[in-house]
């Protein structure tokens, strides 16, 4: 195992001639079967005399036992002669403020606790063979380009994988060789995360079907990463054309020089500048692909546009830069309310939520025909003029102006719904229409520089509607981003 282990981090150069290397150890068979064949493998007088080790354990406050486990890797730590951080966080509460998932908080919360203590040097982490399997698997689940297809490679930024050509068999067989006693984390069969029902349920029976399956998708990963190195060194020869400043939570792009690479690097170097900005792990999907496209494909102004990627991560255009920004506990909540403003006629991509807005003038001829409609109040007439959708709503043009702001709601946000001849909270209009209080927030609003005018895919405010005296008609339509990708694709 020592061997085949030193083979595998030379053939692919994984550890530095000198400096740290921070080593994960969670206290499980595979993290203790890591640490226990760098401690053989780095050190004075060993393979590698000029690497550190610094043992790092952190403990999710997801379990009553886990403070016995992070005593228990400390205690380990100590015995070896190995510097030792642990840290502690509440991923639940994280999972809640950061709308994640507990599986995917988890894994945040991990990196960047893992990151705050290297300062850069590399990080290296127990995932093996079988986690590479699961991890395809779960990649084909979630949908994903090329990248997703190779899953999980021996390095990535400065994440390092000595035990990826391991088994968690040899691992378990490792630790009992060598008297290792690991710490069992019933977490690994909560059926509640994806990954556990992907080990315990998907793979299983897979197996029945195809009983190499393991060794088929790591076969197909293996022609994918040499692909992905190609790939990656054209994005390597493209950064310093593309990246104009990078800081620890922001990265700022040359929009003219992004456009100029073809799309597939376009794309890649994108995916990797949302991954140094999320954990390691790019949230692009194919819809936040194609809405940046849109945003960078306009004629420049030297008015700042907005998008939000996920909950922490924004990206701002003003003329022809791009600023990529992770959001602070602070921004998160305020992000959420910045406006976008959309000319009428216009298009404009809305903040808080993958949307695009836009406004459109009906033709006057059309306009006409819908005004003698209203004054025979013959509606089937109007409704057939004038379709109208959840997402597609017609509005007097005199009533809202030049412009509208797009944006998510804030305390205080008043409108009378149609028919109504009082205002009402937004929020109360989103309690008694029944909406999620999981979707509330994601909800464009469209607003005049008077009173709110639509809050989009609810309710229409009752001032702006047609009547017998409109002249002109606006035509208000939002498309979520699974629309988007149809429209565009």
């Amino acid at each position: 195992m020592l061997e085949r282990v030193a083979a595998y981090v030379e053939q692919y150069q994984l550890l530095p001639e000198q400096g740290e290397v921070i080593v994960a150890v969670s206290g499980g068979a595979d993290s203790l079967c890591l640490l226990h064949l760098l401690h053989r493998l780095c050190g004075q007088g060993k393979r590698y005399p000029g690497v550190r080790l610094r043992v790092a354990h952190l403990n999710h406050q997801l379990r009553e036992e886990a403070n016995t486990e992070a005593e228990a890797v400390a205690q380990l730590a100590s015995a070896w002669g190995l510097p030792i951080t642990i840290g502690a966080i509440d991923v639940p509460a994280l999972a809640r403020a950061e709308g994640r998932s507990l599986e995917d908080a988890a894994r945040v919360a991990r990196y960047r606790f893992l990151r705050d203590i290297a300062h850069g040097q590399p990080i290296a982490v127990a995932h093996h063979a079988g986690d590479r399997v699961e991890t395809l698997l779960l990649h084909l689940l979630r949908g994903g380009g090329l990248a997703a297809q190779v899953g999980m490679q021996p390095r990535q930024q400065d994440i390092i994988r000595p035990l990826l050509a391991a088994t968690h068999a040899e691992t378990v067989a490792y630790c009992a060789e060598h008297g290792l006693i690991p710490i069992e984390d019933a977490s690994n069969t909560d059926p509640r995360f994806l990954r556990n029902r992907i080990r315990h349920e998907l793979l299983p029976l897979l197996e029945a079907l195809n009983p190499g399956i393991r060794a088929t998708l790591l076969r197909s990963a293996e022609v994918a990463q040499v692909d992905m190195a190609w790939i990656e060194q054209q994005v390597n020869a493209a950064w310093p054309t593309v990246v104009l400043a990078a800081g620890t939570d922001f990265i700022e792009l040359s929009i003219d020089a992004l456009l100029k690479l073809p799309l597939s690097l376009q794309r890649h170097l994108l995916r990797r500048v949302t991954a140094q900005l999320s954990a390691g792990q790019s949230p692009l999907e194919l819809r936040h692909y194609h809405l940046i496209e849109q945003l960078f494909q306009r004629e420049p102004t030297y008015e700042t546009l907005f998008l939000d990627l996920s909950r922490s991560l924004r990206l701002s255009r003003h003329f022809t830069t791009a600023r990529f920004e992770r959001l602070s506990q602070e921004d998160i909540g305020y992000s959420q309310t910045l406006p976008a403003q959309l000319t009428i006629p216009g298009r404009v991509v809305v903040t808080g939520a993958s949307w695009i807005a836009s406004a459109e003038m009906v033709p006057d001829e059309l306009a006409r025909e819908v005004r003698e409609a209203l004054s025979r109040e013959d509606w089937p007439m109007v409704w057939r003029l004038l379709p109208s959708t959840r997402y597609v709503v017609y509005v007097d043009a005199q009533c809202v102006g030049s412009y509208l702001e797009v944006r998510t709601r804030r305390p205080g946000d008043r409108m009378r719904p149609l028919g109504m001849v009082h205002e009402k909270k937004v929020q109360d209009i989103l309690v008694d229409k029944h909406i999620p209080r999981a979707e509330r927030d994601q909800i464009p609003l469209f607003v005049s520089s008077s009173h709110c005018v639509w809050l989009a895919g609810v309710t229409l405010d009752d001032r702006v509607r047609l009547t017998p005296e409109t002249q002109h008609i606006v035509r208000l339509t939002i498309q979520a981003g699974s629309q988007v990708d149809e429209e565009i694709g």
